[in-house]
């Protein structure tokens, strides 16, 4: 489920990215956000969730869409090695911020943060 449609991205929240890919950066963001909550959200419903809830997820999202529409992707860009039969992933940059490590932004991460959905051991 998308928490925010193009439209509400461009026109209600004055989002300044326009691409070809706009759907598929909130589609990402969204992915993004359910991770992010332990896919509390889509578990429950969108429509379960408090008013400033809602907001705030929407409004995450859309700096979302922001960040990686001006930093554009880099996933694993902090990868500096990798091993397969082991598991072990060893980072360039080890004292990364949890946006960081998320690749969400500071901003984006704070919304999401005041919604009570990020902890894993926390209830709707």
């Amino acid at each position: 489920m998308a928490y925010v449609t193009e439209k509400y991205y461009s026109t209600t929240y004055g989002g300044k990215v326009s691409c070809d890919d706009l759907s598929e950066l909130i589609k990402r963001a969204v992915s993004l956000v359910d991770v992010l909550t332990h896919n509390r959200i889509r578990d429950a419903g969108f429509d379960t969730l408090t008013a400033f809830q809602k907001k705030a997820v929407k409004t995450a999202v859309c700096l979302m869409v922001d960040y990686m529409g001006a930093s554009g992707e880099r996933p694993g860009a902090d990868i500096e090695s990798f091993w397969m039969n082991d598991m072990r992933i060893n980072l360039r940059n080890r004292k990364l911020r949890p946006w960081e490590a998320a690749g969400c932004g500071m901003w984006a991460w704070l919304e999401l943060m005041q919604t009570g959905l990020m902890y894993k051991g926390g209830l709707l």
